[in-house]
């Protein structure tokens, strides 16, 4: 048994996508599968810690591991520099990067020859058997050995020729594993972290992960990649558990539901909403669903009853106004899904967060347009707030894909990834900046009609970058 190191490099301050810090709940359930199996984790996020760097070359001297993980964009510069700090310092100990981005550009890191061992989808259980494997051996490079472990990708030592005609590493990917380690897994132990650093004058926010995964095949998403497009969720009773327990606890303003999709199983919504009334619970909740999922959930539920049990707030990405394209973008919404469930919960008093993406792949002026004028008419609704994105393509997506080929072998190098903004143009896609441009004179036009409208601040543009 031993301690293990696990830092979160997503700082979503850093970059706009929140004015709070988010509980990091992939390192959080990882930490908690260690703990359970004896070893000692140790987290260490770069949102709450100014000095991480340093504690992070110190800590680590004495670590079976080093665990990193991170979303594609910006905090990828963060595990970046994470690596570095470990390689400086305790150039001896193992590296393994898990999280989104990782799972889905595990082939570029590797080859890159960033870490020693990437992890690929859920994380707690190759997690623990990686500690169990150095604790035993004291190393991570036995091949044998390592492709015993779900979910991992490796180096084993040989040279292939790659997609794309170079001579490189070859990389070894072991069976991706069950999600049932999911819902076998004791409650996420917060005390691994300092909760109330979190809080800030202006929200104190618990973030809370009811569900794994997503069954829908949108083309812009990284779901599909990552969970295969499977799911998995807590009974109702487990989860009014956890979150009754959270809310008295540590008393936060509000509880973020941080599924993907929260309403992939209708009943159990509803299972929640009537285990809350049995109990007497009006618990703040925030969560993500699927416009469509909404107004079917309308056929079986008062959606005021969500609002009198505590859903306060529903993130919706409804991404475009154009029938057209979220048919491109494989969405499996019309824009009339849309249009009802941002209505329901307009009707139930319930804030709608609205998401949408401009400047897609194919997208005309015409269907921008249609676009524009759909959040103009949703801006009319009582608690109706936008966010508004130009598109980045993310590797493993069905979009990336259609723009460049295999993203398995493109050769990208991570700190071009890390210059990759779902707010402003990349290294990897600049887009059209006459067309950003139109979209943002009308965003400011939307703006100067509702002041209030706005989630957070408009995109932004940036200069013409190679594609």
């Amino acid at each position: 048994m031993g301690k293990v190191i696990l830092f979160a490099g997503v700082d979503p301050l850093s970059t706009g996508e929140s004015t709070y810090p988010w509980h990091p709940l992939s390192v959080l359930t990882v930490g908690t599968a260690l703990r359970a199996a004896g070893h000692v984790p140790v987290v260490i996020d770069c949102q709450i810690d100014p000095d991480w760097r340093a504690r992070l070359a110190q800590e680590a001297r004495d670590a079976l591991y080093v665990g990193v993980s991170c979303m594609t964009g910006p905090s990828i510069g963060n595990v970046l520099d994470a690596i570095e700090a470990v390689r400086d310092h305790a150039p001896g100990i193992p590296l393994v990067w898990g999280g989104y981005h990782a799972s889905l550009a595990y082939r570029s890191i590797l080859r890159e020859r960033l870490v020693d061992v990437v992890v690929r989808g859920p994380g707690e259980v190759a997690a623990v058997a990686l500690a169990d494997l150095v604790a035993k051996n004291g190393r991570i490079s036995d091949p044998d050995l390592l492709g015993q472990i779900p979910n991992l990708a490796f180096r084993d030592g040989r040279r292939e020729i790659s997609g794309s005609g170079v001579v490189t590493d070859r990389v070894i990917e072991t069976n991706y594993g069950s999600l049932a380690s999911f819902i076998e897994q004791a409650p996420v132990d917060y005390t691994l972290l300092p909760v109330d650093r979190y809080f800030t004058s202006e929200v104190r926010d618990v973030s809370y992960l009811s569900s794994w995964g997503c069954p829908h095949p949108c083309g812009f998403c990284s779901e599909p990649a990552t969970s295969l497009r499977r799911w998995k969720g807590l009974p109702a009773g487990r989860v009014v558990d956890d979150v009754a327990r959270l809310w008295t606890t540590y008393q936060p303003d509000q509880i973020s539901l941080m599924d993907p999709n929260f309403s992939t199983n209708i009943q159990r919504v509803v299972d929640i909403v009537e285990e809350l009334e049995r109990r007497g619970l009006c618990i703040q909740l925030r969560a993500n669903m699927r416009a469509k999922d909404i107004v079917q959930l309308a056929r079986h539920i008062d959606l005021a009853r969500l609002r009198d049990v505590g859903f306060s707030a529903i993130f919706v990405g409804c991404e475009s106004g154009s029938d057209r394209m979220l048919e491109r973008m494989t969405k499996n919404a019309t824009v009339q899904d849309t249009i009802e469930g941002i209505r329901l919960l307009s009707d139930a008093g319930i804030v709608q967060l609205t998401s949408w993406i401009h400047d897609l792949p194919g997208e005309t002026r015409e269907d921008n347009d249609l676009t524009l004028a759909l959040v103009a008419e949703l801006a009319n609704l009582p608690h109706n707030r936008q966010k508004h994105h130009f598109f980045t393509p993310f590797p493993g997506t069905d979009m990336y894909e259609a723009l460049f080929g295999s993203s398995e072998d493109d050769g990208r190098p991570q700190r071009d990834w890390a210059r990759s903004d779902t707010y402003a143009a990349s290294s990897i896609w600049s887009g059209r900046p006459e067309f950003r441009a139109h979209v943002l004179g009308q965003l400011q036009t939307l703006k100067a009609a509702h002041p209030d409208v706005l989630a957070r601040s408009l995109p932004r543009l940036a200069e013409p970058v190679d594609s």
